[in-house]
């Protein structure tokens, strides 16, 4: 089921970019479900399909979703993208932050 190519050229802190590889995951997950039809928005999805569309972009991204999904209240591809953008962005900058942090605390006597 793993398809990388979804996340080829992907920039995490573009909300155009991550709405295309949340729609064409969604797309293909439900393509592989007989009966299910392809989704026009997040209310479409059942909560099967919405959960195995966000360990796959788990998988895709590295990133990890379902822990922090439970905070998410959108209801379009966009919304989620944007939601995807807004923690990849905090999570940079944290990281940016604790490596600037380093040095300093490895200069401090102790």
């Amino acid at each position: 089921m793993p398809d990388n190519d979804l996340a080829t050229d992907v920039d995490l802190t573009l909300v155009d970019d991550v709405e295309r590889m949340v729609r064409g995951t969604a797309e293909m997950i439900c393509a592989e479900q007989p009966d299910v039809p392809q989704p026009e928005s997040l209310h479409d999805l059942d909560s099967f399909s919405m959960v195995q569309i966000l360990l796959e972009l788990e998988n895709t991204t590295q990133l990890k979703l379902l822990e922090r999904f439970e905070g998410f209240q959108g209801e379009t591809f966009r919304d989620l993208a944007e939601f995807i953008v807004k923690f990849t962005t905090e999570d940079e900058q944290e990281k940016q932050q604790a490596a600037a942090e380093a040095p300093r605390e490895q200069a401090s006597p102790v």
